[in-house]
């Protein structure tokens, strides 16, 4: 006597600058906003034998603030090009991530000078010229802002998408690539340390298909907030 097969369907959902790490002490952590998780839905889909569950990925809200530690003509239009590069199609929106602007948020995007930055950035070295991702805060440099660097050979605009992106990146647990530059002649990867070498790679200010597909597992821990 044949006895039935029962079959247990299984939904798995998944949830989940460009600048040099600060030198000698070690690479600099990340920064990032108050996160919130948006639930993910599911819809059913019957067959003559079997129903099958599709999950909606889940969208992680990440709110930040922006701050301007500068008062000369060259860093004024600091916020907005961050809040355009956070919002730009191109960007970490693709992997399901959602900026939100909150100027009581306790993460921090600040630019300010170098001395300030060596401070904010503690105990990482800055050396007065680096930036950082250092616990709730992403200091930028505004030197740096203000003309790139020598190894960067796109333009100055791009260049402040890209560290943007890459200090966020480091927010979001993403990681300096090895090698930096994975074929010579593409775009470099964001998470390349494209401000101190670009290694044969072409500078770039968004994240690569690759990249974002690592991003969008949301698998990778976020960078703590004041406290935690």
């Amino acid at each position: 006597m044949r006895r039935p097969l029962v079959l247990l369907l299984m939904t798995l959902t998944a949830c989940a600058g460009a600048t040099p790490s600060p030198a000698p002490r070690s690479a600099a952590t990340t920064t990032s906003t108050s996160v919130s998780t948006v639930a993910p839905a599911t819809t059913s889909a019957p067959s003559a034998t079997t129903s099958t569950t599709a999950a909606v990925p889940s969208v992680i809200t990440i709110r930040y603030r922006v701050e301007r530690h500068t008062t000369d003509d060259a860093t004024a239009d600091f916020v907005d090009v961050v809040n355009a590069t956070l919002a730009d199609g191109r960007g970490w929106t693709r992997a399901r991530f959602l900026f939100v602007p909150d100027d009581s948020a306790p993460y921090l995007i600040v630019l300010a000078e170098g001395d300030e930055v060596d401070r904010l950035c503690l105990p990482y070295d800055t050396y007065g010229k680096y930036s950082c991702q250092n616990g709730p805060t992403v200091a930028l440099n505004a030197d740096r802002w203000r003309s790139a660097t020598p190894k960067w050979t796109g333009d100055l605009a791009t260049y402040r998408q890209m560290v943007v992106n890459h200090e966020v990146g480091h927010l979001l647990g993403m990681k300096h690539p090895k090698p930096q530059c994975p074929r010579a002649g593409e775009p470099a990867p964001i998470m390349n340390q494209q401000s101190t070498e670009l290694d044969g790679c072409l500078p770039n200010p968004w994240p690569l298909p690759s990249e974002i597909e690592r991003a969008a597992r949301h698998d990778r821990k976020l960078a703590p907030g004041p406290g935690e």
